[in-house]
């Protein structure tokens, strides 16, 4: 079974007719008024610790001028920026990662790919598009769908030593390159294995390496360190993963749920990470199957569930980390961001073994700055807080019972803020 991409699973229980949609998932989902959070300065925020994420909102228009918007979890409070330079305003832009304090940004008018940092303001010109790596089946259009970027560090502090890989094209080729020095794209190509399709990329600092992982059940570990040589050092399988405690089991049967996989660095820890997303979801709670008539016309999917497995180095497989073994850990994980691991204990408002998440299924695109609204796309309403070990879901700021989600567009993204920010 592989849940590195999304799937449809179906019979999950042995059973039929034992179970209540609406009763199950109305329970999940514990009901919030939006957060009501405190406004303060960009400045102000970052006196709090700088490991602990903010989540983009929309950007405020007051006088005719526009300033980005921010939730900081440690503060509990609105972080405002000043209005967006040039390089932002009046252009439609689709953000396509988040890491170490930079939004990837691309501009499908011009072929542009950049980084930007929403406080600094500091821009830095990626190669374009055009020169990302072309497969068979690829056309021009296939080529811009980037569907995620992600820095091995920040280049304010390392410039020198700073890679972007960025997944892209309808067969999610791989590519690096050298922020402000690289002119176009290297392709991370292994003769042997051959081009994998790849859904998700983490870095570890300690390790310098990047962890990919492919949706045909694999996990391959890339040395970037010299730049005319990319390698592949190794592969861990993850057929070899134990599915048999996943938490969903016995709950659901006979609906639509994706299976969404991330991979996160945790120390010296490798994590796989499952988020369960519920395809349709009506305003009372219950579920539906993609073809039953009954299904309401407004219905939204939501997250149901999390499961994780830690890599054991040594022998190669997945153990699966039951309800008690993230310990203090705080996980954020999202489509387009950098997922990351935090100590709770180092930021005393983050909620232990929980997992913070952003919409795993939407589409959308940023015009005029990096969240008003957009004119295009679904979803970015399923973001919340999952507890590992009640298997509850929690609010974020946002409200998330299935009676008061609306569509965000564009979705609210993890933004990561650098130390030198």
């Amino acid at each position: 079974m592989d849940f590195s991409s999304s799937v449809l699973l179906r019979s999950i229980c042995p059973k039929l007719g034992e179970w209540s949609a609406g009763s199950v998932v109305a329970s999940w989902f514990n009901q919030r008024d939006a957060n009501t959070a405190t406004a303060t300065t960009a400045s102000e925020a970052v006196l709090y610790q700088y490991s602990s994420p903010w989540l983009i909102l929309s950007p405020e228009l007051k006088d005719g001028t526009m300033s980005n918007k921010f939730y900081s979890l440690a503060a509990d409070s609105i972080v405002q920026t000043p209005s967006p330079s040039d390089v932002i305003l009046n252009r439609m832009l689709t953000c396509r990662g988040s890491s170490h304090g930079f939004l990837a940004l691309v501009s499908p008018q011009d072929d542009e790919l950049f980084l930007y940092n929403p406080i600094s303001h500091r821009h830095i010109k990626l190669p374009s598009i055009v020169s990302l790596p072309r497969l068979p089946y690829d056309d021009r259009i296939s080529r811009r769908d980037v569907a995620k970027l992600i820095l091995s560090c920040s280049p304010d502090e390392d410039e020198e030593n700073c890679r972007a890989v960025v997944i892209n094209g309808c067969r999610n080729a791989l590519a690096f390159c050298f922020p402000g020095r690289s002119k176009e794209w290297t392709m991370m190509f292994d003769k042997k294995r051959g081009r994998g399709a790849y859904v998700d990329i983490v870095y570890s600092d300690r390790k310098k390496l990047f962890f990919v992982l492919t949706n045909c059940s694999g996990i391959e570990t890339w040395d970037l360190g010299d730049p005319s040589s990319p390698k592949l050092i190794k592969i861990y399988e993850l057929d070899r993963v134990e599915y048999s405690n996943l938490s969903i089991k016995g709950s659901v049967k006979f609906v639509c749920v994706a299976g969404v996989g991330y991979l996160v660095v945790a120390n010296e820890d490798l994590l796989y990470v499952v988020q369960y997303i519920m395809d349709y979801v009506g305003p009372d709670g219950q579920c539906f199957d993609h073809l039953d008539k009954r299904r309401p016309a407004r219905c939204h999917h939501m997250t149901i569930g999390f499961d994780i497995w830690k890599l054991d180095p040594k022998n190669g497989k997945f153990k699966y980390l039951d309800s008690s073994s993230l310990g203090d850990l705080a996980i954020f994980v999202g489509l387009h961001s950098h997922s990351i691991a935090i100590p709770a204990n180092e930021v005393p408002e983050l909620k232990p073994n929980s997992i913070y998440f952003t919409d795993g299924c939407y589409t959308g695109s940023l015009k005029g700055g990096l969240n008003d609204g957009g004119i295009f796309g679904r979803g970015g309403h399923d973001i919340g807080i999952y507890n590992y070990k009640d298997r509850t879901v929690s609010p974020c700021y946002y409200p998330c019972d299935a009676a008061s989600v609306k569509t965000i567009l564009p979705a609210p993204i993890w933004f990561f803020p650098s130390r030198t920010n």
